[in-house]
């Protein structure tokens, strides 16, 4: 369980995988707020020579990451009342108060239909604009948070990018307007892990981003 730094046609992406079976929605959180206030190694990406990053580049962003989950668990704390051990169930009523502790602006919790995510996402996504936390229904019963952090033109096709918890890994999903989102997850041979541990989806799991979201208000 830790960080992982994954990159595709769009960018850079910080990645944090859950400690525990049911914190994928305190991981997401962690997520959120470092991808709202360190963005180091994204700079660092900008002005190395031919791409290449810097190892301490690296070492400064994944360091402030570690801050970040301090900063996280404290929150919680002060919330709830007693200090966070790593495998706490977070409803999504918890969220955003949670990250309206964090001095990244003030958040909210929307429920909307299925058929108006997309929309919805491509209007709270995009540059210069912070990532939301969305809800996913497994079809076989149950829900998982994953993080929402870009959304961009691919082909004839609107895609979004995925942040999942549950494995650390990078997934991206395309908007269809009118459709729920619909989210696949499966084992991702082509991301690098070093060695790292996390959660495996130990098949193809299908389900549908159709109902929660977490996200900054104007």
């Amino acid at each position: 369980m830790g960080w992982y730094v994954r990159c595709n046609e769009r960018g850079l992406h910080m990645v944090y995988s859950q400690q525990a079976q049911a914190s994928c929605g305190i991981a997401c959180v962690i997520m959120t707020n470092f991808k709202m206030k360190k963005w180091d190694l994204a700079r660092s990406l900008s002005t190395s020579p031919a791409g290449l990053v810097a190892a301490p580049a690296i070492k400064m962003s994944l360091d402030s990451a570690v801050k970040v989950e301090e900063e996280v668990y404290a929150a919680y704390a002060r919330i709830s009342g007693k200090p966070y051990n790593g495998s706490t169930y977070t409803h999504v009523a918890q969220l955003a108060p949670l990250l309206n502790q964090l001095g990244i602006g003030t958040w909210q919790a929307d429920c909307m239909a299925g058929a108006t995510m997309a929309e919805r996402f491509k209007q709270l996504v995009g540059p210069g604009k912070a990532p939301i936390i969305a809800l996913v229904h497994w079809s076989d019963a149950g829900g998982h948070f994953v993080v929402c952090d870009t959304i961009a033109k691919s082909g004839r096709e609107t895609v979004a990018d995925i942040c999942d918890p549950w494995d650390g890994a990078l997934r991206t999903v395309t908007l269809t307007s009118g459709q729920p989102i619909n989210y696949v997850a499966q084992s991702e041979p082509n991301q690098v892990d070093m060695g790292q541990k996390h959660f495996q989806y130990g098949s193809r799991s299908h389900g549908e981003a159709d109902g929660w979201i977490i996200r900054m208000q104007p």
